[in-house]
């Protein structure tokens, strides 16, 4: 480490706040504290390691040689087993935070010290000897380290607390080795009322028993070199404040996060590593997950070849007796949940560099449900039936051509679990999320891939769902990040591959910027191709084919009927991304992360002619036509059966047990106008075209609302549509003239728009129905209602919530 890092990480160290948690241990008398360790601790079970430590089989307390006092070690905490619930995410092999520890002595007390913020923990001095002390960290292991009760408070689960008699050191995950030291305890939280998924997952929801891990690791030596971070290429930053820097730099200095990669022969331009980088992958991930996680992960050695490093990165079967949370080993575990959630690629790190210590990736086994889905709900389109859907059927093979030969629904869901693998070893290797790689040629693992569903004369095909290997982004950032230069020629080479990324158009948009409410069309998730707008286009038409095709051979025979409801919503919501990606064009404005001295520009307005076309498109997703579901469908969707759960994947119906076809429409519609009238993209679509006066302005959105839904000719079928989409465009531009974080602009635009329909409500030619005369005349008193300032408007119909589309699980 060169002297300007050192004081850099001194900086860093040296935080002003200072915060207490105080653990109490036993209190030994004055005699008993001047015994030797070994007088002391006879009997007891000793593990020699980093920090050595005795089991006192007797009392259960864990006691703590500690043989450097002031030396500073790497404190981290993890979770070694979990509940299974996707909405808590207390799942094993969930890491914690990582903190740079020193032990410190105060009398007969001795205090763990975390630094930055600083937290000590006490603990009584019960015997020394040369050089050593011991002492009792029994209370400092059963204690709550992975706040596990804050997780609970928050997702309403109930005030548990910590029950100490039903806690205890858990032996077999307790053990010492030279450079680490791995502590592991049982711990019982207990409530009086638990709430429904705390009961649901535990035996007995008023108690539940979690074992969390603590690790004591020996600081890494000074050979690893820092890298600087540059916003540009998405590799996570390692940010710390060093106020040895002059003010005009500013006080943040930022890192790259990465593990440590030295070439054998530097001067070879591809070598051998020093020390490879070796994942293991969990014993029990069963096939075909295993081998299609070993493929996907595979994928890195090409690109670290391509960094400059030949077998750089392997992944090899974790061997029996392996602990997972062993600091001193990445991993690959297989985490089981009640419903389809994220997987996780995290990783812990040595605090002062950004330095990767190790890396715990966490692979959800509830996912190829949901792929399997997607699979399911095309197929009628496909083959004209499911038939078994895990023995296969050989006309498979005819769509999906690039999945080798004998193809089953399998291999679609295992062509996403290997892109997934990937994915999350990316993050571990510390790569942020690329959404915007999908949009020049699906470049990147670290993008959120829909499948490429395609229309191939006038028939549907998915030959290309999944890109087979990583992409030319992810062998760019994974050179930003590792490749090694010639010493004093780093910061020549790494700006040499940011100019390489601009000459080749492979951008870089990370989080946030892939919301409903973001203004980049491009940076979206679990959509395909470069236009949005162009996109929306060929979606929707896929999707028509998808809905014409739909019927009972989406399940398998014997499978219940309610089964196709789930089917169903991903060929209703086929579009759903896509929309959100095209709703992004109105008011758009393409960015970039720019810096001084760019090529590029940092923004761009979207063109206003895309901008009008992305609206009306829009439009015509919720009209009628698009909205109607064809009565042989349902005919088909039965009610949830005897002895099934209901399905947060199937549409919901206040209609039950009859499948609610208009309130899927609300769902939809609402999705569109919402999305069009997000606050923060009418305060865009406002200052947008202030500043390009041939911009749309929002006055012009409202007014296309209004004429495509209210003053647009009535269907001569399904006239109960058109009527929802009125309903909806009316309580969403109420809902905008009422939010008080919209701005003054935007509020009035959408009193403006309120009031027009008032007038066509109140103006419109004699009701011909009684069901039109009821719904003008709600209309009529809703907008009264709002015009006399009532805080709500009273009769809203509220949308149904969108099943969970999200591969990853709900938002």
């Amino acid at each position: 480490m060169s002297e300007r890092h050192a004081l850099m990480v001194r900086a860093f160290l040296r935080a002003p706040f200072i915060v207490f948690i105080v653990l109490i241990g036993l209190i030994p008398s004055t005699a008993r504290a001047q015994q030797t360790i070994r007088d002391y601790t006879n009997g007891m079970e000793r593990h020699d390691g980093y920090i050595p430590f005795f089991w006192d089989a007797r009392t259960g307390r864990l006691l703590l040689e500690i043989p450097r006092l002031g030396e500073e070690f790497l404190y981290l905490t993890s979770l070694a087993t979990g509940v299974g619930s996707n909405a808590l995410t207390l799942d094993r092999g969930m890491v914690g935070a990582s903190s740079l520890a020193r032990f410190e002595q105060t009398g007969t007390r001795v205090m763990l010290v975390l630094e930055n913020p600083t937290f000590r923990s006490t603990g009584e001095v019960l015997a020394e000897g040369p050089g050593r002390i011991l002492v009792d960290a029994t209370n400092f292991f059963l204690r709550d380290a992975m706040d596990v009760r804050r997780r609970l408070r928050q997702q309403d689960q109930g005030a548990f607390e910590l029950d100490r008699a039903s806690s205890a050191m858990f032996l077999p995950r307790t053990k010492a080795f030279p450079h680490n030291t791995e502590v592991e305890a049982s711990l019982t939280f207990t409530s009086d009322n638990p709430g429904p998924e705390v009961r649901r997952h535990s035996p007995d929801g008023r108690m539940i028993t979690l074992r969390q891990h603590h690790s004591f690791v020996r600081l890494p030596d000074d050979g690893y070199r820092p890298r600087r971070f540059d916003p540009r290429i998405g590799i996570y930053p390692h940010s710390f404040y060093d106020y040895s820097r002059g003010f005009a730099e500013g006080y943040v200095e930022r890192h790259m996060v990465r593990h440590r990669l030295i070439k054998r022969d530097p001067n070879a331009a591809v070598s051998e590593p020093v020390k490879p980088i070796v994942y293991y992958l969990d014993a029990g991930v069963p096939e075909p997950y295993r081998t299609a996680f070993k493929e996907g992960v595979g994928w890195y050695n090409d690109v670290f070849e391509a960094a400059g490093f030949r077998n750089a990165f392997r992944i090899e079967d974790m061997p029996p007796g392996m602990d997972p949370l062993d600091a001193r080993y990445h991993v690959i575990q297989w985490v089981h949940r009640t419903e389809a959630g994220p997987s996780y690629g995290s990783s812990l790190r040595d605090p002062r560099t950004g330095e990767i210590i190790k890396a715990a990736v966490r692979m959800d086994s509830h996912r190829s449900v949901v792929d399997f889905d997607l699979y399911a709900g095309a197929l009628p389109s496909l083959t004209g039936g499911l038939g078994d859907p895990f023995l296969g059927d050989p006309a498979v093979g005819d769509w999906i051509a690039s999945l080798d030969a004998a193809v089953t629904p399998e291999d679609f869901a295992m062509a996403r679990r290997r892109q997934h693998a990937a994915h999350e070893i990316g993050h571990t290797l510390g790569l942020a999320h690329n959404f915007i790689a999908g949009s020049y040629g699906r470049a990147s693992v670290m993008d959120y891939p829909a499948p490429l569903i395609r229309l191939v004369n006038g028939e549907i095909d998915v030959g290309e769902a999944y890109r087979p290997g990583p992409g030319a982004y992810d062998s760019l950032a994974i050179r930003f990040a590792y490749a090694q230069f010639p010493e004093g020629e780093e910061e020549a080479g790494l700006q040499a591959i940011i100019e390489e990324a601009a000459a080749r158009g492979l951008k870089f948009i990370t989080n946030p910027y892939d919301g409903i409410f973001s203004s980049n069309p491009a940076a979206s998730t679990w959509v395909n191709g470069s236009d949005m707008v162009a996109e929306l286009e060929r979606v929707t038409e896929v999707r028509r084919v998808l809905l014409d095709r739909f019927d009972e051979t989406a399940i398998a025979e014997g499978e219940p009927m309610a089964l196709l409801n789930r089917r169903f919503v991903t060929v209703y919501l086929h579009h759903r991304f896509t929309l959100e990606a095209a709703i992004k064009a109105i008011g758009g404005m393409e960015f970039r992360y720019a810096v001084r001295g760019d090529a590029l520009p940092p923004t761009a307005i979207v063109p206003p002619a895309t901008q009008r076309r992305a609206l009306e498109l829009l439009l015509d997703a919720v009209q009628p036509t698009e909205l109607q579901v064809p009565e042989r469908v349902l005919r088909m969707l039965a009610p949830t059966p005897y002895g099934h759960f209901g399905d947060p994947r199937a549409f919901e119906s206040k209609a039950a047990p009859a499948f609610d076809q208009i309130g899927a429409a609300r769902t939809l519609v609402t999705m569109v106008v919402r999305g069009i009238l997000h606050p923060q993209r009418a305060a865009r679509v406002v200052a947008l075209a202030d500043r390009l006066p041939e911009a749309p302005t929002l006055e012009e959105v409202v007014q296309r609302l209004i004429e495509r839904s209210w003053e647009s000719e009535s269907p001569a079928e399904h006239p109960v549509l058109k009527r929802v989409a009125e309903r909806v465009v009316l309580d969403e531009l109420i809902s905008l003239a009422m939010n008080p974080v919209a701005t003054v602009e935007a509020r009035a635009a959408a009193a403006w728009g309120v009031a027009r329909i008032g007038d066509f409500a109140t103006g419109a030619a004699q009701p011909t129905t009684p069901e039109e005369e009821a719904h003008l005349s709600m209309a009529n008193l809703d907008v009264q209602r709002f015009f006399n300032s009532i805080e709500t408007a009273a009769g809203r119909t509220a949308p149904q919530v969108a099943p969970s589309g999200y591969p990853i699980g709900s938002r």
